[in-house]
């Protein structure tokens, strides 16, 4: 892909964590840090774009998303949570217990 070469102003923190990507090998210069950074916003821009997109057309067929739809559908979330983290939990037990069995 082309490139050009072009002169940014950026925070001096931004730029020492660009600097420390690069002596930690996580890229190899402080512009492809950059490239990858806006590369990763326009990503992020066009994901916005497209959960625009289906809220129109779930309020076009559903009408709009009000407050309590918001509130209901996070206690659902929340009690979804709660739920999996008790199962990882009891799962986390059994697997601990099954481990000790096998060490006696």
């Amino acid at each position: 892909m082309p490139k050009e070469r072009v002169t940014i102003t950026v925070e001096l923190n931004l730029l020492n964590h660009a600097k420390a990507a690069v002596q930690a090998g996580v890229c190899r210069s402080v512009s492809e840090w950059i490239s990858q950074a806006m590369a990763e916003q326009l990503a992020r821009d066009d994901r916005l774009v497209a959960l625009d997109e289906l809220i129109a057309e779930f309020e076009a067929l559903h009408g709009p998303v009000t407050d309590e739809d918001i509130a209901e559908q996070r206690q659902r979330d929340l009690e979804a949570a709660e739920f999996w983290r008790q199962e990882g939990e009891r799962k986390m037990a059994e697997r601990q217990r099954l481990l000790a069995q096998q060490a006696e």
